[in-house]
């Protein structure tokens, strides 16, 4: 059905062109436009800082609002503006106070636009503006440096903004010629609720409310919408950006859906209240005019003023009300991971894999949930509960008190508790490399292994299950203590690892790695165990045999555990003692 509508609209839009120039020009001006905002976001990812400046900025709600106000007015996009502060929020780097604030302050950031095409676009010849701009952007362009090649396609961008203006204005000049389309306005309560559903859907088809003003404003200044339905369509707009926060909300954990659902209340609400007041708004922008020395028949700098006061309104009424909004959407919408059958990716989402920082404490978060779930896995195979891991009882009391199989199915926890998240995050991890800079991907590469190295570690902890099962009840008390022992040192690793991820005291943290470095050590010493053993006849050939191989495999999952957290050390610090650490556990 998508594919018919497709190509449907595809048609359509093809036999306007066809039948009018001033149609294909208008869109034409449209596409350029849409390409400008494009490159103008993607500009932003190769100045370094930005997400730093994210962090430092969003300290307080005020500094929150202006960093949104801010830097939706000099990128020209909200849609950014919001993708950044889901994912951040997302990530835990910011509070959902501070993503509150940015969304508000984003909504207002937008006027900007409105007053950059009422006040400049349509009052001068904007296209001279724009050659000089796409040059000199161009120049830039082709330089080594990636802040001079960012600065390239910001002023490439800008000029490309200016010449989609100039095209669509130019558009509406000479579509006289053809049709007047002035002849379909609508007055009244219907012409209102007509043509805010037209700028709703306009914005939706387009994916952008910018874009979307900037026609209406363009229209509106070659008289072929009347001021009064041009005012319609940027309310609409305003509504229609919320159905595109929807759909990118889709894949967003909740913290991501809360600042989604914030966003809809507050645009939906500016509106109604804006349609139902409307009267009002016109008057107050009509004597702002006045009292500016703005003509009576200048509607483009009038909607210019309407849309601020319809952006402001909702400011006003929302901005106060932001720590009573947190405190609703966290009692509605919980953050809980409510588990299904099939275990997911719960940090993981699109947009956050757009800025290196973000998508490096996402992945980070989503490794330690894969972890969780790994440990957990290695645990049953052992046959001790994941409580066991954190239970006061000594390592070798909790081995004494469970000397019977704890029943498993591996393959189906392994499906159904690891595969789906460990897929998840290495599809993440190779779309973040994608989007990341040169010095950020070997973090993406790190992140990888470990993902990788849980794996190997429960096809490692899977060969051994079946004996480890069959020996803890076997009747020689020989080949049973033996695995018994195998099990304390796998419990006590488990330990040290959960141990390690709530130290932050280097000394605290190079003891915990000293014993586990000692355990993984102390497997070697099984060996003259199995030779005194063999020597007195303790044990069979073939217990022999099972013995040896499980005490390298579960040897290895020890090493893997020693590698996992080297590879966290080398990101978590880099400092002279860390490296004294790390060195310390390094293993071949």
């Amino acid at each position: 059905m998508n594919k018919i509508l497709f190509f449907l609209f595809l048609l359509v839009l093809c036999a306007l062109m066809y039948i009018s120039k001033s149609f294909l020009v208008i869109s034409f001006g449209v596409c350029i436009f849409l390409y400008a905002m494009i490159v103008l976001e993607n500009s932003f990812s190769m100045f370094a800082g930005i997400e730093s400046f994210l962090k430092k900025a969003t300290s307080s709600k005020i500094s929150s609002f202006n960093f949104g106000l801010l830097t939706t007015a000099i990128m020209q996009s909200s849609g950014l503006v919001s993708v950044l502060a889901i994912s951040f929020l997302s990530a835990g780097l910011i509070s959902l106070i501070s993503g509150l604030a940015i969304i508000y302050g984003a909504n207002l950031g937008t006027v900007t636009g409105a007053w950059l095409v009422a006040g400049l676009g349509l009052k001068v010849d904007i296209a001279s503006y724009a050659m000089p701009l796409i040059v000199v952007g161009m120049l830039f362009i082709f330089n080594k440096s990636d802040k001079i090649k960012g600065c390239g396609y910001f002023l490439f961008s800008i000029g490309l903004l200016f010449l989609g203006i100039a095209y669509m204005k130019s558009g509406f000049d000479n579509i006289k010629d053809t049709i007047d389309l002035s002849k379909y306005a609508m007055s009244g309560v219907s012409g209102l609720l007509v043509y805010t559903l037209i700028g709703l859907i306009m914005t939706v088809v387009m994916q952008s409310s910018h874009a979307t003003l900037t026609l209406a404003i363009t229209a509106l200044g070659a008289n072929q919408i009347t001021y009064e339905n041009s005012v319609a369509i940027a309310i609409g707009s305003n509504v229609g950006s919320t159905i595109m926060a929807i759909i990118g909300s889709f894949n967003a954990n909740s913290e991501g859906k809360k600042l989604t659902v914030a966003h809809v209340i507050f645009n939906v609400t500016s509106a109604i209240i804006t349609l139902i007041f409307i009267n009002f708004f016109i008057f107050i922008t009509d004597e702002t005019a006045k009292i500016a020395g703005v003509r009576d028949d200048d509607y483009t700098i009038k909607l210019a003023i309407f849309h601020t006061y319809f952006n402001v309104t909702g400011v006003l009424l929302f901005y106060p009300l932001a720590n009573l909004m947190e405190k609703l959407l966290n009692k509605f919408i919980k953050s809980e991971h409510k588990r299904s059958k099939v275990d997911t990716a719960y940090y993981l989402n699109e947009d956050s894999a757009q800025f290196s920082d973000s998508a490096t404490e996402v992945l980070v978060k989503e490794v330690k949930h894969l972890y969780s779930n790994a440990s957990s896995i290695i645990a049953k195979s052992i046959s001790i509960s994941k409580e066991d891991i954190n239970s006061p009882l000594s390592p070798e009391e909790v081995i004494r008190s469970r000397q019977q199989p704890i029943k498993m199915d591996f393959d189906k926890l392994y499906n159904n508790r690891f595969k789906e998240i460990y897929s998840q995050i290495i599809d993440f991890a190779v779309l973040a490399s994608s989007n990341s800079k040169k010095e950020d991907m070997g973090k993406f590469m790190d992140l990888r292994r470990v993902a990788l190295l849980l794996a190997e570690a429960l096809k490692d902890i899977k060969n051994s299950q079946p004996n480890v099962y069959k020996f803890i009840t076997s009747n020689n008390p020989y080949i049973k203590t033996e695995y018994d022992k195998l099990r304390i040192k796998l419990l006590k690793s488990l330990r040290i690892m959960a141990k390690m991820a709530n130290l932050k005291d280097d000394y605290d943290l190079k003891t915990e790695l000293k014993e586990l470095k000692e355990i993984y050590n102390d497997y070697s010493n099984d060996e003259l165990a199995l030779d005194t053993l063999l020597g007195g006849k303790k044990i069979s050939n073939t217990m022999a045999t099972s013995l040896m191989n499980d005490t390298a495999l579960i040897q290895g999952v020890t090493k893997k555990l020693l590698k996992i957290v080297e590879i966290i050390f080398t990101h978590s610090n880099q400092n002279d003692d860390f490296e004294v650490i790390k060195n310390s556990i390094k293993i071949s």
